[in-house]
C-alpha cells in the first residue's frame, strides 16, 4: 500500500515538468481596479469624521454612523479602498438625512 502512494506521489512529480515544458502558463487573475484613489478616501474620511463627531451622541443614527465609520477605517488600513469609500458614503449619506449634528459656536 506504501508503495502503491509513493508511486502516484513521484509521477506526480515527475508530470510536473511536462506541463511546465508544454508553454501552458496558469490562469491569472486580472488586474484588481480600484474605483477610489488612496488620496480620495482619506479626504472623504476626514470629512465624514468631523461629521461623526458632531453628531449627537443619542439616537440609533448616530451609532449607525459611527460604526460605518470605524468600518471604513478598518477597510482603509488594509487597503480596501472601495470598501472603505462605500462605509464613509453610506455614513455621510446618514449624516444629510438626519441632521442632528451640534453646530458648532
Amino acid at each position: 500500500m506504501l508503495g502503491a502512494v509513493t508511486g502516484a506521489c513521484i509521477a506526480g512529480i515527475d508530470i510536473a515538468p511536462v506541463f511546465a515544458q508544454a508553454g501552458v502558463a496558469p490562469p491569472t487573475a486580472p488586474p484588481a481596479t480600484h474605483e477610489f484613489s488612496r488620496e480620495d478616501v482619506f479626504q472623504k474620511m476626514t470629512k465624514v469624521s468631523r461629521e461623526v463627531w458632531r453628531a449627537k451622541h443619542s439616537g440609533a443614527s448616530a451609532q449607525h454612523m459611527q460604526e460605518l465609520f470605524l468600518d471604513g477605517q478598518r477597510a482603509y488600513f488594509k487597503g480596501d479602498y472601495d470598501s472603505a469609500m462605500s462605509d464613509f458614503m453610506a455614513a455621510e449619506k446618514i449624516f444629510k438625512k438626519y441632521p442632528n449634528a451640534i453646530t458648532p459656536d
